[in-house]
């Protein structure tokens, strides 16, 4: 081990070995948008089972490496050195096999990025483990000639097992110093994309807002594909780099008409967004308390989703809620207010009845009133198709061909998204993240007969307005008196309990629980058939 040829080697394989059982760490990352400092907050927080898995690997391995050295000292040191190897590499194989049981909500995706970031992490592991081994090679070499007992200069390597607390912050090493090369290539990829839509004659559609997004821009993409190739935006890429995604996949050949999704977490998002596709037709949703940790206040989310109507676009199509507070931005110019058509969706909305499964009501358009019966739920699923149909109609779809969009529309993944599951019946609405969402998931769920169990872990992300949101949403749920609460995570959920206490919520149906899974064990075993589940806000691995 003393030779420099046999370090590189030890090196190697431990950076193997490390990368392997490194692969949730990395998806976090890849969850976290390659951001450090979002990365360090999940890391750190108290709840974080990881840090405690790491810290039991690297003191079990060191312990078992001293104790593995020591016992084969007899046999001679090079001989106790081969067979100490073995624990260490037996520790991290033990921690790769058992962390692969734990499977992540998100599922890793294995793009390019996350490629480079993983070789160039293998690389600095690599480097540090022999940098390490050097280290302690050369300090044992000092302390034997300096007369040092021998068990511990056989001992000299015992310091290297405590690698895997360094892993994290390896990781992020990694990503800072591969960050430029990243924003360089991303910079040159959108620019790409957006001579590509600049050239295009296809129609091109934003749809802004704080909710309801992906819902509205998967409808209305429903719609116009009645009458026009129509290629979106898939699942929730809202960034630049997802609208260039969309410019070069394969749905964009010989696209008509493109729907983006247009997300922000700061000022300048969407001026950003909208200066890359140059929309002609924007559909703004709404605004609300979403996002307020990166934003600060309602009032900057407002001014950063108010950047559509500065973006040139011809026409904003806006829902009437946003009528006061747009007509009423002093950031806005007269000429940018005129651009703005505002549709009361109720009004196009006429004898809604929701039930579980189910929801019909009456579209009044412009070109006539149409019969509408839809698997999407809930009250924001008729607001949704009413806003997505108007702007169908703005873009020249006929009442006949906005029928027949409708008549195909499917349940949205994750948003109320119904299932059945041996007689019971599941409300997705995981990726819901606001209190009017909320109001509506729950109004939903008190439609079904059997006994109603709510999960989730509250609603995050709204800074300082996070305490009293959640106070308002634990309100909601005592005023529903559902049969069971069941609270997942650390600190927003305490004011979710504390709202349902307040008002009047009974303290033997509400459960806090670390984890997704122990939460849904305290009720799973109370379930029968016609009973209901709905999971509100299931939050991604790195909350």
């Amino acid at each position: 081990m003393d030779g420099r040829i046999e370090r590189i080697v030890a090196a190697f394989l431990i950076a193997c070995f490390y990368l392997a059982a490194s692969g949730k760490l990395v998806a976090a990352m890849q969850q976290c948008g390659y951001g450090g400092r979002k990365f360090c907050r999940w890391y750190h927080r108290t709840e974080n089972v990881f840090i405690s898995r790491f810290v039991y690997w690297g003191f079990l391995s060191a312990f078992a490496t001293l104790v593995t050295v020591l016992s084969f000292s007899e046999f001679g040191e090079q001989v106790a050195l081969a067979v100490s190897a073995i624990p260490f590499f037996f520790f991290a194989l033990l921690f790769y096999i058992v962390d692969r049981k734990y499977a992540l909500k998100v599922p890793c995706v294995r793009s390019g990025r996350l490629i480079r970031l993983s070789a160039c992490y293998f690389f600095f592991v690599a480097v540090f483990a022999f940098c390490a081994l050097s280290l302690c090679s050369f300090l044992g070499e000092l302390v034997r000639r300096n007369g040092a007992p021998e068990w511990l200069v056989l001992a000299r390597y015992f310091p290297v097992s405590f690698l895997p607390l360094l892993l994290p912050y390896l990781l992020l090493f990694a990503n800072l110093l591969e960050a430029p090369f990243e924003r360089a290539r991303n910079k040159k990829f959108v620019k790409r994309a957006g001579q590509v839509l600049n050239e295009s004659n296809a129609l091109k559609i934003a749809v802004v807002g704080s909710y309801g997004k992906t819902s509205v821009k998967e409808i209305l993409g429903q719609l116009l594909s009645v009458k026009y190739k129509t290629a979106l935006s898939p699942l929730s890429y809202n960034t630049p780099i997802g609208v260039s995604k969309t410019v070069f996949s394969d749905a964009a050949n010989g696209a008509e008409a493109f729907v983006f999704e247009m997300g922000a977490r700061k000022r300048g998002d969407i001026a950003e967004l909208c200066a890359l596709v140059s929309p002609s037709v924007v559909a703004f949703t709404g605004v609300c308390a979403q996002h307020i940790q990166t934003f600060g206040s309602e009032a900057a989310v407002l001014q950063t989703k108010c950047e559509c109507i500065q973006s040139g676009a011809e026409t904003i199509i806006c829902g009437e809620g946003l009528k006061e507070s747009v007509l009423g931005a002093d950031f806005l110019t007269d000429e940018e207010k005129a651009k703005c058509k505002f549709i009361c969706v109720e009004k196009l909305i006429k004898d809604a009845r929701y039930f579980a499964d189910k929801t019909t009501f009456t579209l009044c358009l412009n070109a006539g009133e149409i019969a509408v019966e839809t698997a999407l739920l809930g009250k924001a699923a008729t607001e949704n198709i009413a806003l997505a149909a108007s702007v169908a109609e703005t873009l020249g779809l006929t009442r006949e061909e906005i029928s027949l969009g409708i008549s195909h529309l499917k349940p949205i993944a994750h948003r109320l998204e119904l299932k059945k599951e041996n007689g019971i019946f599941i409300l997705d609405d995981a990726y819901n993240a606001n209190e009017k969402g909320a109001a509506h998931a729950v109004e939903a769920l008190c439609r079904f007969e059997g006994k109603k169990y709510l999960v989730t872990p509250g609603i995050v992300e709204a800074g300082i307005l996070q305490k009293s949101i959640n106070g308002r949403l634990g309100e909601m749920l005592a005023r529903a008196k559902l049969d069971g609460v069941a609270l997942v995570g650390g600190m927003q959920v305490k004011a979710v309990k504390d709202g349902y206490l307040a008002a009047g919520g009974d303290e033997g149906k509400i459960t806090v629980s670390t984890t997704l899974e122990k939460a849904v064990n305290t009720f799973s075993g109370e379930l029968c058939e016609g009973d209901a589940v709905l999971f509100l806000n299931d939050l991604p691995d790195v909350y």
